[in-house]
């Protein structure tokens, strides 16, 4: 009988040290990581369609663009991150820069989003975001160019997207410069895009 206690009251002691070693443990030292992926490399040729026509990677020229990669029936994941992505854009905005910055959301899920659905969706976090969409094809080129993954699964009773959720940043003479996550500091990594474009 004693025995019994004591083999719970070992176990109850063992628990409660399990809940207090995490607690316990040495705080470490922070260790601050750049926001920014920096990269360079060339973009494939591609031709994606706007509702202002042809875009490919002579639309990239002579300005930074922020590109990301979602569809318009993306439940969470592409709300949320357009959403920072207009909270970024006004960051940018109010900060002294020496470049301006165009905004792209690529489509990946032609077959439900037209040219008209996505220019009415991306305007609804800003009007100075562009949708593009175009042949599965084409997309797979400049997802391959910037790194980028997805894939669709169409079938009737299972119609799935998957995509890679970082953005990616493309500098004015159209090649890939970097990559970023958006779910961050907004104002760390604005402040990181300003200091990475005036170099």
């Amino acid at each position: 009988m004693h025995s019994k206690y004591a083999v719970l009251s070992t176990l109850f002691i063992g628990l409660d040290l399990g809940m207090l070693l995490p607690v316990a443990q040495p705080a470490q030292s922070v260790v601050t990581q750049p926001v920014m992926q920096k990269t360079e490399r060339h973009l494939s040729a591609f031709e994606l369609h706007s509702v202002q026509g042809t875009f490919d990677q002579h639309a990239l020229l002579e300005q930074w663009t922020i590109v990301m990669f979602g569809f318009t029936h993306c439940p969470d994941i592409c709300p949320t991150a357009l959403s920072r992505l207009a909270a970024l854009e006004t960051h940018l905005t109010t900060r002294s820069t020496e470049g301006t910055f165009a905004y792209v959301f690529v489509s990946v899920d032609p077959k439900r989003d037209s040219t008209p659905t996505l220019n009415k969706y991306v305007r609804y976090f800003s009007h100075s975001f562009m949708g593009v969409t175009g042949h599965p094809e084409q997309l797979k080129l400049l997802a391959r160019s910037l790194g980028a993954q997805f894939q669709v699964t169409a079938k009737p009773d299972n119609y799935q997207v998957a995509h890679s959720t970082m953005l990616y940043l493309i500098g004015p003479e159209g090649k890939l410069r970097g990559r970023f996550n958006i779910d961050t500091d907004l104002t760390e990594l604005a402040q990181q895009l300003n200091g990475f474009i005036n170099q």
